[in-house]
């Protein structure tokens, strides 16, 4: 084992990061690490460069890694704001980081990628929260990198979203009505324990190319664990179940109650319905794997004072990002999507717009006579098969200090396309633009996905 590792820690600033940067300096004394977060942050260590990066810019990540890396940490969940608009689910923005990381990582000769994803109950349902976490898993051995998964429930710790959540349910509820996901069981673990784990795997081997379960205690219920909780509080707290709170609306409920935002709350509580236990035959071999949750409680924060916003990062303002999740028709990818859109789009809008294209260059007029409304320009350098990326120059839609990029980029082995608009500042005020021009593409990329749908139904119905 190399005791003097490059590592790279995608989110290092978060939850988890925070705490696993000094544990992988304990482990490797030598070791030079790469801390990846959303905004600068300043290291008194010197064996820490943190560097600010934007993980949907691939452009970005390449800049910020090293040469070459032992071992990379992939710590990042997109449940956050990313612009002041989003439009598009934090499944396809999850599916999209992972690709743009597990790309960059390709070239480095990595020894060790290790992901944090949640526990997959044994359903063949699963909530879209759930589905997300092993679509990334999907990313990463879709690129051959020697992946180790772990998988997690409910981490008690300060700063743990759903911990915070359970906490401020027992803080400010005096009676709870609790709806049948609240007896569904599942196996919480501690901060402590995820950290050990995840160092104790670091650069071992026999790690690589498996996947664990997390538990550091029997399974027990969301009800008992809110019981325990307040008892641990000292709150008196009286608790009604009945059986017909179902999830949908008990997650609007726990936004108002516990003042979390509806993208955090929604895919957790979606994702209540099914237990969510540690397989044993999966399980990790922690220290302590066996003790109570009362235990676990002694040694995690519980406060009675709100803890820190779950979101602190604050997009920049009048900026938009799009991205549309569109079946791929078989034996395509996204160069012959973008020409598809390019050509399919003029017809579908007609006689409202044209579209003129000249070398790599794409323009939309109206149907009058005018200067574009936009202008999009193809980078070869950036673009490949699997992704065409164009940046949107100008034009009367185009705001200053403009940013833009329209991408289509295949996933998951071809079955899909992402359709993806990054870092637009649009011309029209924006009251304006959220309500016209923000809709009208929303529509259109819908439309597009249908025709997409329809072109790779008559491919199957051609005869062979």
């Amino acid at each position: 084992m190399n005791n003097s590792p490059v590592i790279v820690v995608a989110g290092a600033s978060g939850y988890i990061g925070k705490k696993i940067v000094p544990a992988l300096l304990a482990k490797f004394p030598t070791a030079k690490i790469t801390a990846l977060a959303r905004s600068a942050q300043n290291s008194s260590d010197p064996r820490v460069e943190w560097k600010a990066c934007d993980l949907f810019s691939p452009k970005e990540i390449e800049a910020a890694l090293p040469p070459s890396a032992d071992l990379a940490l992939y710590l990042v969940h997109s449940m956050g704001p990313t612009a002041q608009l989003d439009q598009g689910s934090f499944a396809d923005y999850d599916l999209l980081l992972a690709d743009n990381f597990g790309r960059a990582l390709q070239p480095l000769s990595l020894k060790q990628l290790i992901y944090l994803g949640g526990l997959i109950p044994d359903s063949a349902e699963l909530s879209l929260h759930l589905r997300s976490r092993l679509e990334v898993e999907e990313i990463f051995r879709e690129k051959n990198l020697p992946t180790t998964v772990f998988r997690a429930g409910l981490i008690l710790g300060k700063g743990g979203s759903s911990f915070q959540i359970l906490l401020k349910l027992v803080n400010r509820l005096p009676l709870m009505v609790c709806p049948k996901w609240t007896q569904t069981l599942t196996t919480p673990v501690d901060l402590p324990s995820v950290i050990e784990a995840i160092t104790t795997a670091s650069l071992e081997p026999s790690h690589i190319n498996k996947t664990y379960d997390l538990a550091a205690c029997e399974p027990i219920t969301y009800l008992e664990m809110m019981k325990q909780t307040a008892q641990r509080l000292g709150k008196r707290r009286a608790f009604v179940t009945v059986p017909f709170f179902t999830p949908t609306l008990s997650r609007l409920w726990v936004s108002l109650i516990t003042n979390t935002p509806k993208g955090l709350v929604y895919p957790l509580v979606e994702s209540l319905e099914h237990a969510m236990v540690a397989r044993p035959e999966c399980a990790f071999p922690l220290k302590k794997n066996n003790r109570t949750y009362e235990e676990l409680l002694e040694h995690a924060s519980v406060q009675t004072t709100p803890g820190p916003s779950l979101f602190s990062f604050k997009p920049q303002r009048k900026t938009v990002r799009s991205v549309q999740r569109l079946e791929l028709p078989p034996g395509k990818d996204a160069a012959w999507i973008k020409d598809r859109y390019v050509h399919w789009l003029p017809r579908s809008l007609a006689p409202l717009l044209r579209v003129t294209t000249a070398a790599d260059t794409v323009k939309f007029f109206p149907f009058f006579p005018s200067p574009a409304f936009l202008e999009l320009n193809l980078s070869r350098e950036r673009s490949r098969p699997d992704r065409q990326l164009l940046y949107i120059k100008k034009g009367l839609l185009v705001g200053d200090e403009n940013r833009g990029r329209l991408e289509f980029r295949t996933v998951l082995n071809k079955r899909f396309v992402l359709a993806a608009i990054h870092d637009f500042r649009p011309a029209l005020p924006w009251a304006i633009y959220r309500f016209t021009q923000a809709k009208l593409h929303l529509f259109v990329m819908r439309a597009f996905g249908r025709d997409l749908i329809r072109h790779g139904v008559a491919i199957q119905n051609q005869p062979r």
